[in-house]
Order: C-alpha cells, then structure tokens, then sequence
C-alpha cells in the first residue's frame, strides 16, 4: 500500500493523483502513502473523506505516524462503506457484544463443572463412610443418622477491565447417608 517517502514520480502517478486526474509532483503529500498499485484504497478514502481532508488529516499527524494514519483511513472508509451510520465502532460493538456472550456461556460451563466436581466429591464421600452408590437401597426407616460434608475449593478466573482477577469460588456439598 504504501510507496518509499517523499518519491513522487511523474511517470506513473500516485492512486490519489491518477484518481484526480492531476500530475503527481515530487511533494505530492498522497504518494508515499498510496501506492499505484493498489488504486481502490484512495478510492474508498476519498469517497468517504475527500482528497482534501485526507491531506489535511495526513498533514496534521507527525511524518513518523502517517504510514499508520493512512492505513487507519483506509481501513475506516472500507468500514464506513459497510456500515454507513457506525463504521468502525459498529465492528467494535458487535466484538463486544460476542466476547461478552462468550464470557457468560464460560461462566455457566464453569459453574456446570463446579457441579460435577461437588457431585464426585459427595460420591467419595459416600464411599468413604461406606456406603455404596446404588439406588437399589431401601431406606424404609426414613431415619438419617448421618452426614457427611464435602467442600471443595475452585479458582475461578475472571478477566474485569481487561485484567484477569482470580476470584475464590467455595462450593459446599452435603451428603446425606441413610442408615
């Protein structure tokens, strides 16, 4: 996309100058950033912006930032030519809105694992007080004379604001044995 700075040729016009129609002089402030090559990217700016904003725009940033800033236009006038009303912010929104759906059906696949995991320990638990897991067990008396607790603890990791917090879940699960 971008040509060597501060060449203008006269032979073969930068996209901007090619675009307009005009003679591509040494200083023209489009030809090291529009290559012409690739003339559909002035194209897609100047549709949006104009020639002389986007000079205007271009001349305004340091010559060290302005490779980066005519990308950025380009990149906004494809996204403005897409969505006319939001542009770019309705890419950024629709991200959003995905990344946030993905954070809460991760969450509810954490909490799912958190339950197994409290079964399977509640399980242990009944083996361990000798009781095997079958339903086949009649429990007529309806009497409990015991309980057994099983807690476990989790780390849950959470990213807020960008940074991942850990956060210390406790999950607590009671075992009822028959006698």
């Amino acid at each position: 996309m971008l040509g060597s700075h501060g060449q203008g040729n006269s032979s073969t016009p930068c996209a901007a100058c090619k675009l307009l129609r005009r003679r591509c002089a040494q200083e023209c402030p489009f030809s090291p950033y529009f290559s012409p090559h690739e003339p559909q990217k002035f194209a897609c700016v100047h549709k949006i912006f104009g020639a002389s904003n986007v000079s205007k725009m271009l001349m305004e940033v340091p010559e060290s930032q302005r490779a980066d800033a005519a990308s950025s236009l380009v990149y906004e006038a494809n996204a403005r030519i897409r969505d006319p009303v939001y542009g770019c912010m309705g890419a950024i929104s629709a991200l959003q809105q995905q990344a946030q759906s993905l954070q809460a059906e991760l969450n509810a696949v954490r909490q799912e694992i958190m339950r197994y995991r409290c079964h399977e320990n509640a399980m242990a638990a009944v083996m361990v007080a000798g009781f095997p897991p079958n339903n086949d067990r009649s429990t007529g008396s309806g009497t409990l004379s015991s309980q057994t607790s099983a807690s476990t603890d989790y780390n849950v990791t959470s990213p807020n604001s960008g940074a991942a917090a850990d956060v210390k879940d406790r999950t607590e699960c009671t075992v009822v044995v028959p006698t």
